[in-house]
């Protein structure tokens, strides 16, 4: 029997405001979507059908949701899949977990005999494993070099630094669009504080379930410096909690470790019984602000220094900190490279591209940038950038400006504190709606980095705004307009939710 593939992605759209997941759920296509455009016609024809496999990719909207696996669980045995490997509820930071589930993915697929080239699981797995040096096994690199690129006189200003890796002897190797992965190590004072509270010395042994760790047992302070998330609570460690407690609910707690134990003095538990109900800590990611085709032995990152009030207490970002604070010029931090297949330069270099990168999210551009020019593109490049004032916060200015001087790039920029009323990247695209136009019209590509919440929504938005006006279309011959762009590749993104904690 032939198998017929259909895929099911999250974006925003349908009346639920969901997607074809959702109409998939519910037993139903979205009439509005199915008229217009044929792709999105997914489930009618085909769901209910033997030997049909649904590949299913979740996007930002739901994340790891439970009650939507939960949904599409029971949906998918309605119409008579069978179960292959048990769906299993798991912590989204739960690696270890993770990886023992996917390799059970992965032997189905190979004693089912279905061919992984309809399959992006196994592809990106190899990729992945290809590199000596990946997420579990990270490369020490040497750090040659930090530039402040912010003048932050006042608390409200974030810091903001550039960073250089040396990557000589690791084999690694990037495209323009990837990111480095980063392993941190917690604030000493910060792991001192909960040791204080759990009356501990931290010279304790404990055993360390990590891909990292090497099995044997390693003093307790250095397990909670290198491998536990002191920021974010578990539910088992909130569960113990509740259990030592006389009704107490503790679901919606929003402290961080320490501050639990720090709040509830009576609780008493023992070392190797903290870390094992401790998250892991997980790598955060920043993307490659330099292009592999001019130094492949460097690789570059731009961190913004993430600082925040919880509790009443100033806090401070777990990775930002670290590189900013405790990391220096011939330190080693482990790293490894993640790719991004879905943020890319065009292949062909003649084409034009529209780069909108406020804040961090400038730093895939000058990848973008540097390799074009080492290229000797000949596509124009036209970059938005935003910040709050010129002179505090314009990162790589000086760069960016003698581009700009030698004809190289196209600069405009939203200095949206600079002035009384606030002017953001948006703000300035919508004016140029007729070149943004012409731009798209003109075959050229569009990218979009930085802040999903805000930024890359509104300026979606006003892409549609443009191209509803400028194009005479209907809101929703709009949307389909930038829907079929960005499946041909020409509208990429590449946009993350800013969660203190996790930075």
């Amino acid at each position: 029997m032939g198998y017929v593939t259909i895929t099911l992605t999250t974006s925003s759209g349908s009346e639920l405001g969901g997607n074809s997941i959702d109409d998939y759920i519910l037993n139903k296509d979205t009439p509005r979507i199915a008229k217009t455009n044929k792709k999105y016609n997914y489930c009618s024809q085909y769901a209910d059908e033997k030997g049909c496999q649904l590949r299913i990719m979740f996007g930002t909207e739901y994340g790891a949701a439970e009650d939507i696996s939960k949904s599409l669980y029971k949906r998918l045995l309605q119409s008579g899949a069978k179960k292959i490997v048990a769906r299993h509820n798991v912590d989204m930071e739960d690696q270890n977990t993770i990886d023992q589930w996917m390799e059970k993915v992965l032997s189905a697929i190979t004693v089912l005999n279905i061919d992984e080239s309809i399959d992006y699981l196994p592809k990106s797995m190899e990729s992945e494993l290809a590199f000596k040096f990946h997420r579990n096994n990270p490369f020490m690199a040497n750090i040659l070099r930090k530039e402040i690129l912010t003048e932050s006189p006042n608390k409200e200003d974030r810091q903001t630094v550039h960073i250089e890796f040396d990557l000589t002897g690791s084999s690694l190797t990037w495209q323009s669009g990837d990111a480095l992965g980063v392993y941190p190590c917690n604030s000493e004072p910060e792991v001192m504080d909960l040791l204080g509270y759990v009356n501990m010395s931290g010279q304790e042994l404990v055993t360390v379930d990590s891909s990292r760790a090497t099995g044997d047992p390693v003093e307790l302070l250095d397990a909670l410096m290198k491998h536990y998330n002191l920021k974010d609570i578990s539910l088992p460690l909130l569960r113990y909690f509740e259990s030592h407690l006389d009704d107490v609910q503790m679901s919606h707690y929003r402290g961080e470790v320490r501050d639990l134990f720090r709040l509830n003095p009576s609780i008493e538990i023992e070392p190797q019984q903290l870390v094992e109900l401790l998250k892991p800590l997980q790598p955060r990611y920043y993307s490659i602000s330099s292009s592999f085709l001019v130094d492949p032995s460097v690789a570059c990152i731009t961190v913004a220094v993430v600082r925040y009030n919880l509790l009443g207490t100033e806090r401070t970002g777990v990775c930002s900190t670290y590189l900013y604070e405790r990391c220096f010029a011939g330190d080693k931090v482990g790293i490894f490279l993640s790719q991004n297949a879905d943020f890319r330069l065009p292949c062909d270099s003649s084409k034009d591209i529209l780069m909108i990168g406020p804040g961090t999210g400038i730093a895939p551009f000058m990848s973008f940038i540097s390799e074009r020019i080492f290229s000797q593109a000949k596509g124009r490049m036209v970059l938005y950038f935003g910040c709050r004032h010129s002179e505090k916060d314009f990162l790589y200015k000086h760069q960016l400006e003698k581009w700009k001087a030698e004809g190289i790039i196209h600069l405009q920029c939203a200095f949206s504190r600079d002035q009384i009323d606030k002017v953001y990247v948006q703000d300035i695209i919508l004016r140029q709606s007729k070149e943004i136009y012409k731009h798209i019209q003109g075959g050229g590509h569009l990218y979009v980095c930085g802040d999903a919440s805000r930024m890359a929504h509104d300026v979606h938005e006003v892409l549609l705004e443009i191209i509803a006006r400028e194009g005479g279309l209907d809101p929703i011959q709009a949307e389909h307009y930038l829907s079929e762009m960005a499946m041909t590749g020409r509208y990429q993104k590449d946009v993350w939710v800013t969660l203190t904690a996790a930075q």
